[in-house]
Protein backbone atom coordinates (compact mmCIF):
# COMPACT_ATOMS: atom_id res chain seq x y z
CA UNK A 1 0.00 0.00 0.00
CA UNK A 2 1.42 3.38 -1.25
CA UNK A 3 0.30 5.82 1.11
CA UNK A 4 -1.55 4.96 4.01
CA UNK A 5 -2.60 8.26 4.85
CA UNK A 6 -4.54 8.71 1.53
CA UNK A 7 -7.11 6.09 2.72
CA UNK A 8 -7.19 6.30 6.82
CA UNK A 9 -9.11 9.31 7.44
CA UNK A 10 -11.94 8.96 4.69
CA UNK A 11 -15.68 9.40 5.49
CA UNK A 12 -18.39 7.39 5.11
CA UNK A 13 -19.61 9.84 2.46
CA UNK A 14 -16.42 10.14 0.96
CA UNK A 15 -15.60 6.19 0.10
CA UNK A 16 -18.96 6.22 -1.15
CA UNK A 17 -18.25 8.84 -3.36
CA UNK A 18 -15.19 7.56 -4.58
CA UNK A 19 -16.53 4.08 -5.10
CA UNK A 20 -19.24 5.67 -7.56
CA UNK A 21 -17.29 6.96 -9.29
CA UNK A 22 -14.55 4.42 -10.09
CA UNK A 23 -17.42 2.12 -10.92
CA UNK A 24 -19.20 4.32 -13.31
CA UNK A 25 -15.62 4.65 -14.81
CA UNK A 26 -15.31 1.38 -15.26
CA UNK A 27 -19.05 0.17 -16.36
CA UNK A 28 -18.75 -1.95 -18.82
CA UNK A 29 -16.53 -4.50 -16.95
CA UNK A 30 -17.93 -4.31 -13.51
CA UNK A 31 -21.43 -4.77 -14.10
CA UNK A 32 -21.08 -7.95 -16.54
CA UNK A 33 -20.05 -10.50 -13.95
CA UNK A 34 -22.92 -9.46 -11.64
CA UNK A 35 -25.40 -9.36 -14.60
CA UNK A 36 -24.54 -13.09 -15.16
CA UNK A 37 -24.89 -14.13 -11.21
CA UNK A 38 -28.24 -12.46 -11.00
CA UNK A 39 -29.80 -14.54 -14.21
CA UNK A 40 -28.14 -17.78 -12.41
CA UNK A 41 -29.91 -16.61 -9.11
CA UNK A 42 -33.28 -15.85 -10.89
CA UNK A 43 -33.72 -18.91 -12.36
CA UNK A 44 -32.84 -20.78 -9.46
CA UNK A 45 -35.43 -18.57 -6.99
CA UNK A 46 -38.17 -19.23 -10.55
CA UNK A 47 -37.26 -22.91 -9.63
CA UNK A 48 -37.15 -22.14 -5.33
CA UNK A 49 -40.90 -20.67 -5.90
CA UNK A 50 -42.29 -23.45 -8.58
CA UNK A 51 -41.49 -25.99 -5.37
CA UNK A 52 -43.68 -24.03 -2.58
CA UNK A 53 -46.65 -24.44 -2.73
CA UNK A 54 -49.39 -22.10 -2.24
CA UNK A 55 -50.59 -21.23 1.27
CA UNK A 56 -54.47 -20.24 1.20
CA UNK A 57 -55.24 -17.68 3.95
CA UNK A 58 -58.49 -18.53 5.32
CA UNK A 59 -60.74 -15.91 7.47
CA UNK A 60 -60.67 -16.15 11.09
CA UNK A 61 -57.78 -17.49 13.42
CA UNK A 62 -58.60 -21.22 14.70
CA UNK A 63 -56.14 -23.86 15.86
CA UNK A 64 -56.16 -25.74 12.51
CA UNK A 65 -55.31 -22.78 10.79
CA UNK A 66 -52.39 -22.57 13.33
CA UNK A 67 -51.14 -25.99 12.49
CA UNK A 68 -51.62 -26.00 9.08
CA UNK A 69 -49.21 -22.85 9.16
CA UNK A 70 -46.64 -24.64 11.13
CA UNK A 71 -46.42 -26.88 8.88
CA UNK A 72 -46.53 -24.87 5.99
CA UNK A 73 -43.40 -22.63 7.89
CA UNK A 74 -41.71 -26.18 8.46
CA UNK A 75 -41.53 -26.91 4.77
CA UNK A 76 -41.41 -23.92 2.95
CA UNK A 77 -38.16 -22.17 5.28
CA UNK A 78 -35.46 -25.30 4.71
CA UNK A 79 -35.93 -24.44 0.93
CA UNK A 80 -35.84 -20.83 1.13
CA UNK A 81 -32.38 -20.90 3.41
CA UNK A 82 -30.70 -23.18 0.73
CA UNK A 83 -31.57 -21.47 -2.03
CA UNK A 84 -30.86 -18.18 -0.29
CA UNK A 85 -27.73 -20.04 1.08
CA UNK A 86 -26.78 -20.71 -2.54
CA UNK A 87 -27.20 -17.63 -3.91
CA UNK A 88 -24.92 -16.31 -1.34
CA UNK A 89 -22.29 -18.39 -2.20
CA UNK A 90 -22.81 -18.16 -5.63
CA UNK A 91 -22.45 -13.92 -5.30
CA UNK A 92 -19.11 -14.81 -3.61
CA UNK A 93 -17.05 -15.30 -6.90
CA UNK A 94 -17.91 -12.03 -9.04
CA UNK A 95 -17.39 -10.26 -5.84
CA UNK A 96 -14.14 -11.80 -5.04
CA UNK A 97 -13.40 -11.02 -9.09
CA UNK A 98 -14.29 -7.13 -8.39
CA UNK A 99 -12.29 -6.79 -5.26
CA UNK A 100 -9.24 -7.91 -6.95
CA UNK A 101 -10.00 -5.93 -9.66
CA UNK A 102 -10.62 -2.97 -7.47
CA UNK A 103 -7.67 -3.75 -5.46
CA UNK A 104 -5.08 -3.93 -8.36
CA UNK A 105 -6.07 -0.34 -9.56
CA UNK A 106 -6.31 1.16 -6.48
CA UNK A 107 -2.80 0.32 -5.65
CA UNK A 108 -1.24 0.74 -8.99
CA UNK A 109 -1.24 -2.03 -10.79
CA UNK A 110 -1.56 -2.42 -14.32
CA UNK A 111 -4.96 -4.48 -14.20
CA UNK A 112 -8.20 -5.51 -16.56
CA UNK A 113 -10.80 -8.05 -15.80
CA UNK A 114 -9.02 -10.69 -17.39
CA UNK A 115 -6.34 -10.60 -15.84
CA UNK A 116 -7.92 -10.09 -12.34
CA UNK A 117 -10.11 -13.42 -13.21
CA UNK A 118 -6.90 -15.26 -13.55
CA UNK A 119 -5.45 -14.52 -10.65
CA UNK A 120 -8.29 -14.96 -8.37
CA UNK A 121 -9.07 -18.29 -10.21
CA UNK A 122 -6.80 -20.37 -7.76
CA UNK A 123 -8.62 -18.84 -4.74
CA UNK A 124 -12.08 -19.79 -6.03
CA UNK A 125 -12.21 -22.94 -3.13
CA UNK A 126 -11.52 -20.22 -0.56
CA UNK A 127 -13.80 -17.92 -2.01
CA UNK A 128 -16.81 -20.78 -1.90
CA UNK A 129 -15.45 -21.58 1.52
CA UNK A 130 -15.86 -17.84 3.20
CA UNK A 131 -19.40 -17.13 1.23
CA UNK A 132 -20.53 -20.19 2.55
CA UNK A 133 -19.83 -19.47 6.19
CA UNK A 134 -21.12 -15.61 5.73
CA UNK A 135 -24.09 -17.23 4.23
CA UNK A 136 -24.73 -19.83 7.33
CA UNK A 137 -23.99 -17.14 10.15
CA UNK A 138 -26.15 -14.36 8.27
CA UNK A 139 -28.96 -16.09 7.45
CA UNK A 140 -29.07 -18.15 10.48
CA UNK A 141 -28.91 -14.71 12.40
CA UNK A 142 -31.51 -13.74 10.39
CA UNK A 143 -33.69 -16.34 10.43
CA UNK A 144 -33.50 -16.66 14.59
CA UNK A 145 -34.02 -12.97 15.86
CA UNK A 146 -33.02 -10.95 12.60
CA UNK A 147 -30.46 -8.39 14.22
CA UNK A 148 -28.21 -11.23 14.75
CA UNK A 149 -28.17 -11.93 11.15
CA UNK A 150 -27.58 -7.89 10.53
CA UNK A 151 -24.54 -8.07 13.47
CA UNK A 152 -22.69 -11.56 11.37
CA UNK A 153 -23.54 -9.35 7.91
CA UNK A 154 -21.26 -6.13 9.47
CA UNK A 155 -19.05 -7.98 11.20
CA UNK A 156 -17.74 -10.63 8.42
CA UNK A 157 -18.36 -7.86 5.82
CA UNK A 158 -14.54 -7.48 4.65
CA UNK A 159 -13.59 -11.14 4.64
CA UNK A 160 -13.71 -11.09 1.20
CA UNK A 161 -11.29 -8.03 1.12
CA UNK A 162 -8.94 -10.20 3.70
CA UNK A 163 -9.25 -13.47 1.72
CA UNK A 164 -8.19 -11.35 -1.35
CA UNK A 165 -5.39 -8.66 -1.02
CA UNK A 166 -3.82 -10.14 2.46
CA UNK A 167 -4.23 -13.64 0.66
CA UNK A 168 -5.54 -14.92 3.58
CA UNK A 169 -6.91 -18.59 4.91
CA UNK A 170 -10.76 -18.44 5.75
CA UNK A 171 -10.92 -18.62 9.04
CA UNK A 172 -7.90 -15.76 9.30
CA UNK A 173 -10.10 -13.63 6.84
CA UNK A 174 -12.95 -14.11 9.17
CA UNK A 175 -10.55 -13.01 12.15
CA UNK A 176 -9.49 -9.81 10.27
CA UNK A 177 -12.58 -9.00 9.10
CA UNK A 178 -14.02 -8.65 12.83
CA UNK A 179 -11.10 -7.20 14.09
CA UNK A 180 -11.15 -4.11 11.46
CA UNK A 181 -14.73 -3.88 11.74
CA UNK A 182 -14.39 -3.35 15.61
CA UNK A 183 -12.74 -0.22 14.78
CA UNK A 184 -15.61 1.36 13.03
CA UNK A 185 -18.70 -1.05 12.93
CA UNK A 186 -20.76 2.29 11.96
CA UNK A 187 -18.71 2.53 9.08
CA UNK A 188 -19.32 -1.11 7.70
CA UNK A 189 -23.06 -0.84 8.61
CA UNK A 190 -23.80 2.89 6.75
CA UNK A 191 -22.22 1.48 3.44
CA UNK A 192 -23.92 -2.00 3.83
CA UNK A 193 -27.21 -0.55 4.51
CA UNK A 194 -27.02 2.26 2.04
CA UNK A 195 -26.03 -0.16 -0.87
CA UNK A 196 -28.82 -3.10 0.04
CA UNK A 197 -31.15 -0.05 -0.34
CA UNK A 198 -29.88 0.64 -3.86
CA UNK A 199 -29.78 -2.97 -4.51
CA UNK A 200 -33.55 -2.95 -3.60
CA UNK A 201 -34.23 0.55 -5.61
CA UNK A 202 -32.97 -1.39 -8.65
CA UNK A 203 -35.21 -4.42 -8.07
CA UNK A 204 -38.07 -1.32 -7.66
CA UNK A 205 -37.05 0.32 -11.03
CA UNK A 206 -37.24 -3.15 -12.81
CA UNK A 207 -40.86 -4.10 -11.11
CA UNK A 208 -41.93 -0.87 -11.79
CA UNK A 209 -40.47 -1.30 -15.95
CA UNK A 210 -42.31 -4.64 -16.08
CA UNK A 211 -45.56 -3.44 -14.65
CA UNK A 212 -45.54 -0.15 -17.43
CA UNK A 213 -44.55 -2.55 -20.26
CA UNK A 214 -46.91 -5.23 -19.17
CA UNK A 215 -44.62 -7.83 -18.83
CA UNK A 216 -46.12 -9.99 -16.30
CA UNK A 217 -44.34 -13.25 -15.51
CA UNK A 218 -41.68 -15.13 -18.03
CA UNK A 219 -37.88 -14.65 -18.71
CA UNK A 220 -37.97 -11.71 -20.10
CA UNK A 221 -39.22 -10.15 -16.86
CA UNK A 222 -36.49 -12.12 -15.00
CA UNK A 223 -34.00 -10.31 -17.39
CA UNK A 224 -35.29 -7.27 -16.54
CA UNK A 225 -34.98 -7.53 -13.15
CA UNK A 226 -31.54 -9.11 -13.01
CA UNK A 227 -30.15 -5.98 -15.10
CA UNK A 228 -31.68 -3.62 -12.77
CA UNK A 229 -30.22 -5.17 -9.79
CA UNK A 230 -26.75 -5.87 -11.38
CA UNK A 231 -26.67 -2.40 -12.08
CA UNK A 232 -27.00 -1.35 -8.12
CA UNK A 233 -24.56 -4.71 -7.01
CA UNK A 234 -20.92 -4.06 -7.62
CA UNK A 235 -21.03 -0.67 -5.72
CA UNK A 236 -20.86 -2.53 -2.02
CA UNK A 237 -17.91 -4.84 -2.92
CA UNK A 238 -16.07 -1.55 -4.43
CA UNK A 239 -16.86 0.48 -1.32
CA UNK A 240 -16.26 -2.21 1.00
CA UNK A 241 -12.66 -2.72 -0.60
CA UNK A 242 -12.17 1.36 -0.20
CA UNK A 243 -13.36 0.52 3.51
CA UNK A 244 -10.70 -2.41 4.20
CA UNK A 245 -7.98 0.14 2.81
CA UNK A 246 -9.05 2.61 4.87
CA UNK A 247 -9.27 0.74 8.43
CA UNK A 248 -5.91 -1.05 7.64
CA UNK A 249 -4.19 2.16 6.40
CA UNK A 250 -5.41 3.42 10.30
CA UNK A 251 -4.27 0.36 11.86
CA UNK A 252 -0.87 0.45 10.57
CA UNK A 253 -0.50 4.11 10.86
CA UNK A 254 -1.12 3.81 14.47
CA UNK A 255 1.57 1.01 15.22
CA UNK A 256 4.05 3.36 12.71
CA UNK A 257 3.56 6.39 14.18
CA UNK A 258 3.63 5.03 17.84
CA UNK A 259 0.26 5.60 19.23
CA UNK A 260 0.84 3.87 22.55
CA UNK A 261 -2.05 3.81 25.35
CA UNK A 262 -1.00 5.12 28.84
CA UNK A 263 0.73 2.92 31.51
CA UNK A 264 1.49 3.03 34.78
CA UNK A 265 4.75 2.37 36.80
CA UNK A 266 4.66 0.26 39.75
CA UNK A 267 5.13 2.00 43.09
CA UNK A 268 8.71 2.09 44.36
CA UNK A 269 8.17 1.66 47.98
CA UNK A 270 5.38 0.12 50.31
CA UNK A 271 2.53 2.80 49.98
CA UNK A 272 2.98 4.98 46.97
CA UNK A 273 0.68 5.21 44.14
CA UNK A 274 1.06 3.86 41.06
CA UNK A 275 2.69 6.69 38.70
CA UNK A 276 0.68 7.32 35.50
CA UNK A 277 3.65 7.43 32.28
CA UNK A 278 1.87 8.82 29.16
CA UNK A 279 3.70 7.93 26.10
CA UNK A 280 3.09 10.59 23.47
CA UNK A 281 2.69 10.34 20.03
CA UNK A 282 5.40 11.05 17.57
CA UNK A 283 3.52 12.07 14.49
CA UNK A 284 -0.23 13.85 14.07
CA UNK A 285 -2.82 10.55 13.26
CA UNK A 286 -4.85 13.57 10.93
CA UNK A 287 -2.02 14.97 8.90
CA UNK A 288 1.28 12.99 9.72
CA UNK A 289 3.05 16.13 10.94
CA UNK A 290 5.93 15.55 13.41
CA UNK A 291 4.82 16.15 17.04
CA UNK A 292 7.58 18.12 19.23
CA UNK A 293 7.62 16.24 22.60
CA UNK A 294 5.34 18.28 24.33
CA UNK A 295 2.49 18.77 21.79
CA UNK A 296 -1.34 18.57 22.84
CA UNK A 297 -2.72 20.23 19.51
CA UNK A 298 -1.08 19.45 15.88
CA UNK A 299 0.77 22.68 14.70
CA UNK A 300 -0.04 22.20 11.26
CA UNK A 301 -4.08 21.28 11.27
CA UNK A 302 -5.05 21.98 14.43
CA UNK A 303 -6.22 18.92 15.68
CA UNK A 304 -5.97 17.58 19.61
CA UNK A 305 -3.13 14.97 19.40
CA UNK A 306 -3.32 14.18 23.52
CA UNK A 307 -6.13 13.64 25.79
Amino acid sequence: MADLSYYSTESVGEILVKSLRFYCDRFSALFLPFLITSLIESVLWNLAFSLIPHFDVQPGFTENFLVQFINYLTFVTPIVVSFALISWVINALPIGLIVKYSSDILEGRPSSLISSLKRVTYKIPSLLSVGLIQGLLVILGLVLLVIPGIIMAVVFSLAIQAAIIEDSGIIESLRKSKKLVAKRPLKAFSILLFTFLLTTLGGAVGETLCSRLIIVEGYIRLLIISIAISAAKPLQPIALTYLYYSLSAGQKLEAERGVYPPVYSAPQQMGQKMTRIEYHPKFCYKCGQKLPSDAIYCPRCGVRVKA
